[in-house]
Order: structure tokens, then sequence, then C-alpha cells
């Protein structure tokens, strides 16, 4: 009967031990931030234009992969 009851509560005991996730190395890297096209001194609008696109798109990049690598950190009982 002892043994039994070992058995249950080590069985219980192990449901509750905590793992520590893995986090993808592809969530590790954010996209390179882009050249700044300052010091050309032929710089168009158009240069600055595709400059502050690929910024956001980067940040939007970086951003997205900070929330995934939050969510697996977060336990599920503080969201």
């Amino acid at each position: 009967m002892r043994a039994i009851l070992a058995i249950a509560v080590a069985v219980m005991l192990a449901g509750c031990a905590s793992t520590t996730p893995v986090v993808p190395a592809a969530l590790l890297d954010c996209e390179p931030h882009p050249v700044s096209p300052a010091s050309d001194p032929a710089i168009t609008q158009r240069d600055v234009a595709v400059y502050v696109v690929q910024l956001a798109e980067a940040g939007a990049d970086c951003r997205s992969k900070l929330g995934s690598v939050r969510r697996l950190l977060t336990p599920e009982t503080t969201r």
C-alpha cells in the first residue's frame, strides 16, 4: 500500500515539474537595420521613402519575434 502511495505521489509531483522553454534560433535574430542613405550626396526622396519602408519592416520583424519569445517564456497563468 505504501509503495502504491509513493508511486502516486511521485507521478503527481512529476506533473508539476517545470521545464525551461526552448527558444528557436530563428526568433533570436531580427532583420538587419537598413543602411541610411543620408551619406549619399545624390539622395532623392525616393531613396528616403525606400529607407523608411525598410526601417519599418525591420522594426516589425523584431517586434513580431520579441512577441513570440515573450509568449514562449511567459507562463500560461500570467497571460
